[in-house]
């Protein structure tokens, strides 16, 4: 019989062993669901590069060498107090060609990118990465809000590590980057400051004290960004030395090659040059980077001139014509100026919501001053453009990145490269002119993966712009009416709803004897209607909500439309329906006819008194019921249709000119709306012309 010492030992062994088989089997089917992962990715890779094209603009000059592109992933959305530059997947779940550990990327950099929830590259950063730290020249051109400013600081610091820089004082810059305004130079200041905080950086531009910034570069620095002018002011009385340069990187080099930047830009990067020609052979060899979201034509003769002829051209846009970011919606809503102001509020509402961040861009700083007086805006609105003393812009940008200030109203001076991820609805109060600036506009939400909105106001006449960037840019603006009672009240309530919620509960009681002498006394005792009540005023519609044009955003006017069966050739037809069937409908009130695009159908405009839609949903016009025939309904518009183009952007003006709504200027012109017989002053009623 075996001791007991002997049995203890066979069943340790035992156990052992069946141990030993468990571990071998998770090992290996560990080791297969590898392979078999590493083998889907393979596919997937090999299916990405099959289906890329690497037929970018070649045109930017001959015989560069062309950076392969690969179609990658994008980051998934990033959450609300992440950084945008990168995205924050599982390190499982991410691309290996976007993974950090792909790239020589020192311990200390991955730490600080960690502490902002970067775990991942953007594919511009992916894309330019190697190319910048083996060396070369590089010209940068991606969508906006997908990175760019990370793309270069972080090769541009990685080599500054490797290289051990050393700390001594009076030291001569190793990176100098030039931003076209003072917001996006100190926006890409603080970028280098968080990757490495261990390097000097210094920020230079105009409306703060010389001597300050003086002392801070003879003191000695590692990195300096500033705008063209104080840099180049710097330069010249002797406090900003360029022959330890290592890189010469311009951000948005699009606008800051174009007229007002060009000159000095152009007298910067030769001082570089000169400076490191005086120096000798002892000065190190540089780089030269371009970083922009367009390559206007003009770029091209820059990059002949200071870039090394075999620089590398990354373009993730290529021949696309889809200039814009895609994770962006475009809306562009009909408006008279008049009504604009009254209306934007309402939008900031409905497609921002109260949560939200956003930007409106005004034309001139005359209409941002006068929209922040808006009543639905004053409160969550500041100010943002070149008159605002620099110290207050930024105390302005930093509270809008901390959801402080939840709406900002600019100029131009923000549309360029500024980086606040969070941004939800972008508004321009006018078409801009060009395209270029439309796109970075509008980059300024849907950026790092998130959504985004951009709506754009327009007048009647302006409607051809909205039209020109459509096509310029490849993409499309969804036509669309200006929110309706309905769309606010949904918008708004539930948000009003959640401010009372949040209520402390010991100071309810303060408040409840009102608040039944409230219900008593003004509501027959229905707390629902009391609470309903208060919930409106709370949203800022105690006052009500009036109807909306949807073709011009006007108040007091409704858009109906008659829907019929067949073709009509012009709108007098439905002019002559309205006369006969509602005789106490006066000319005065309908107003704007529009054919639809189909030519089955007119919207017009109707004074919102003289309309009634009873429980029934019966339309009820000055008094007259309206009863739909097979061959002809009319309807309230709850969105706006496609429309026939106008008659002015085609020969002239929709109520003057050569004819138009109501025929010239009377007197025979060329006809009425769709070109009458002249006489009488033209149009439907006859010698009324100019009648719109």
């Amino acid at each position: 019989m075996p001791s007991i010492e002997t049995k203890v030992t066979a069943e340790t062994a035992d156990i052992k062993v069946v141990k030993e088989v468990k571990e071998k089997k998770e090992k290996k089917e560990k080791k297969e669901k590898k392979e078999k992962k590493e083998k889907k990715e393979k596919k997937e890779k090999k299916a990405r590069k099959a289906s890329s094209s690497d037929d970018s603009d070649d045109e930017v000059k001959p015989g560069f060498k062309k950076a392969r592109i690969e179609e990658t992933p994008t980051p998934a959305e990033t959450p609300r107090d992440t950084t945008p530059e990168a995205g924050a997947e599982a390190v499982d779940e991410i691309p290996e060609n976007l993974r950090l550990s792909s790239y020589k990327i020192s311990p200390s950099t991955v730490a600080a990118l960690a502490t902002r929830g970067i775990n991942a590259l953007f594919p511009i950063q992916a894309e330019t990465f190697n190319y910048i730290y083996n060396g070369n020249d590089v010209l940068g051109r991606a969508r906006t809000g997908t990175g760019k400013t990370l793309a270069f600081a972080l090769p541009m610091v990685e080599v500054l590590l490797k290289e051990n820089v050393t700390a001594d004082r009076g030291r001569a810059p190793r990176v100098l980057v030039l931003a076209p305004t003072r917001d996006l130079a100190i926006q890409v200041s603080n970028e280098f400051t968080s990757i490495a905080p261990n390097l000097k950086s210094i920020c230079v531009y105009g409306g703060t004290p010389m001597h300050e910034q003086t002392s801070a570069l003879r003191a000695g620095v590692d990195v300096v960004i500033g705008t063209p002018g104080r840099c180049l002011d710097h330069i010249n009385r002797g406090n900003l030395r360029l022959d330890s340069v290592r890189f010469v990187c311009l951000d948005e080099a699009d606008q800051m090659l174009d007229i007002g930047f060009a000159e000095d830009m152009e007298q910067v990067l030769q001082h570089v040059q000169t400076q490191k020609e005086s120096r000798g052979p002892s000065a190190p060899k540089h780089q030269t980077l371009l970083f922009s979201a367009t390559a206007p034509e003009w770029i091209k003769r820059t990059v002949e001139k200071y870039l090394d002829p075999k620089y590398i051209n990354v373009d993730l846009v290529g021949n696309s014509r889809i200039k814009t970011n895609e994770n962006i919606r475009h809306y562009a809503i009909p408006s008279t100026w008049q009504s604009r102001k009254d209306v934007i509020g309402d939008v900031v509402a409905v497609y921002g919501g109260n949560r939200g961040l956003t930007v409106i861009f005004a034309n001139t700083k005359a209409e941002a001053d006068e929209l922040a007086l808006t009543d639905k805006l004053r409160a969550d609105a500041k100010v943002l453009h070149g008159d605002i003393p620099q110290a207050q812009r930024e105390l302005t940008l930093q509270g809008f990145r901390e959801a402080k200030v939840k709406c900002i109203i600019c100029t131009d001076v923000l549309a360029r490269g500024i980086d606040i991820p969070m941004v939800d609805l972008v508004i321009n109060c006018q078409p801009p002119k060009d395209v270029e600036t439309y796109v970075h506009r509008s980059g300024r939400t849907g950026r790092a993966g998130r959504k985004g909105v951009c709506v754009t106001f327009f007048k009647a006449q302006e409607e051809y712009m909205i039209q020109n960037i459509q096509r310029r840019a490849g993409m499309e603006m969804v036509k669309a009416g200006p929110p309706q009672p309905q769309d606010i009240i949904a918008a708004t309530a539930q948000d009003a709803a959640d401010i009372v919620a949040k209520v402390v509960k010991n100071v309810v009681p303060m408040f409840r004897p009102i608040a039944e002498s409230m219900i008593a006394e003004s509501f027959n005792g229905d707390a629902t209607e009391a609470l309903a009540a208060a919930l409106a005023q709370i949203s800022g519609y105690g006052a009500g909500v009036q109807a909306r044009s949807l073709m011009s955003a006007t108040e007091g006017f409704t858009t109906m439309m008659f829907r019929l069966s067949h073709e009509i050739q012009h709108s007098g037809y439905v002019r002559n329906i309205l006369t006969r069937n509602f005789p106490k409908l006066g000319y005065e009130d309908v107003k704007g006819m529009r054919m639809t695009k189909d030519m089955m159908g007119v919207v017009f405009d109707v004074v919102s008194e003289k309309l009634v839609v009873d429980d029934s949903d019966n339309i009820i016009l000055a008094g007259n019921k309206w009863v739909d025939l097979d061959n002809i309904k009319l309807e309230v518009c709850k969105t706006l249709p496609e429309l026939e183009q106008r008659m002015d952007d085609r020969r002239g003006g929709a109520g003057g000119g050569r004819g138009g709504f109501g025929g010239g200027r009377g007197g025979g012109g060329r006809g009425g709306f769709r070109g009458g017989r002249g006489g009488g002053g033209g149009g439907f009623r006859g010698g009324r012309g100019g009648r719109r």
